[in-house]
């Protein structure tokens, strides 16, 4: 990623105040954000523009956050885009099958603004391990 280029984040979240609260943050730091209310959304923009970092909501319609995780992992082209869980599901379970479909990070809302910003940053400047 070069230097000029602004990283592109896709926002992958059904609730609308959520989205916005994530937008302005990631819009503050001179990001681009993209956003999908659902998994089958979410997976369509990846399809057609490959961000440089996904936010991923769990619990969402038509398409919940692992099978977005699923699919998107089935792609070659989207084997690196590091991938950040940030759910309200406080369930381990949830947390570990997020890792074994390899999310790359999992944060579980609430959530701080600034811990998120510093994640997504360490995400961005971090090469995943093959």
């Amino acid at each position: 990623m070069a230097n000029d280029v602004k990283p592109r984040i896709l926002i992958v979240e059904d609730d609308p105040d959520l989205r916005t609260i994530l937008r302005l943050q990631l819009l503050s730091q001179g990001w681009e954000v993209v956003e999908a209310v659902n998994g089958a959304e979410g997976f369509e923009v990846v399809k057609r523009d490959i961000p440089d970092c996904v936010i991923l909501d769990l619990m969402m319609p038509v398409m919940d956050g692992f099978g977005f995780l699923k699919r998107a992992r089935s792609l070659m082209d989207l084997q690196d885009v590091p991938i950040l869980i940030l759910t309200a599901s406080e369930d381990e379970r949830n947390k570990l099958k997020g890792f074994q479909y390899q999310a790359d990070s999992y944060m579980s809302k609430p959530y701080d603004l600034e811990e998120l910003t510093v994640e997504v940053q360490r995400l961005l400047t971090t090469e995943r391990l093959v």
